[in-house]
């Protein structure tokens, strides 16, 4: 029997999803039949192909960026492969913090998803609240969405940690850190998500 999975399908990735489905009905080509024609430009770049593609046939910014990147093929979304590749060699110790956290932070309402990018582990509802990132071996960052909150105890603002929403972090280094305020960070960020 499988375990179901705890991620969700990431926005953009089913965003792009939609607009591929709905090519043919948009564009009047499948996207297919759009793959075909960029590939027979010879252009090798995505920029160069969503160029061409905006320039020669009109096509918004969104629709070409689609056609542009699933030309050379596209990887299936694997979120668990995504978690995995994370925490792989030296940043495996981190595995425990990181799943410990996840279990909380579903926890936190029926609402919550987490969504799986390359390099780190958001949680949104409608839009991203915390994100969970292995920034070193030894250390796993959780970013918080908590506009207006002044720093106090371990949390401090963050610049570039995965998402411009975030705006505060603790960064953890053992379970044994994952204690009430990182627990009440976790909930006021979730709190405050729900009125925005």
């Amino acid at each position: 029997m499988t375990t179901p999975s705890k991620y969700g399908l990431h926005p953009a990735v089913a965003h792009m999803d939609a607009i591929a489905a709905n090519m043919e009905k948009k564009t009047g080509r499948s996207i297919d039949a759009w793959i075909e024609l960029v590939k027979a430009t010879g252009l090798k770049t995505v920029k160069e192909r969503i160029d061409w593609l905006k320039r020669e046939h009109q096509l918004g910014r969104d629709t070409a960026m689609v056609i542009a990147e699933f030309t050379d093929g596209r990887e299936p979304y694997d979120p668990e492969g995504m978690v995995r590749a994370m925490f792989q060699g030296p940043k495996s110790a981190l595995l425990p913090n990181y799943e410990r956290l996840l279990d909380r932070g579903l926890a936190l309402g029926s609402d919550v998803m987490a969504a799986p990018c390359s390099t780190y582990v958001p949680l949104m509802r409608k839009r991203q609240f915390v994100v969970f990132k292995p920034t070193t071996r030894t250390r796993l960052d959780v970013g918080f969405a908590l506009p207006g909150v002044t720093p106090e105890g371990r949390l401090v603002e963050a610049k570039g940690l995965g998402s411009d929403r975030i705006t505060h972090r603790i960064g953890l280094e053992s379970v044994d850190e994952i204690d009430a305020e990182v627990e009440r960070w976790l909930k006021a960020a979730y709190e405050q998500d729900r009125k925005g």
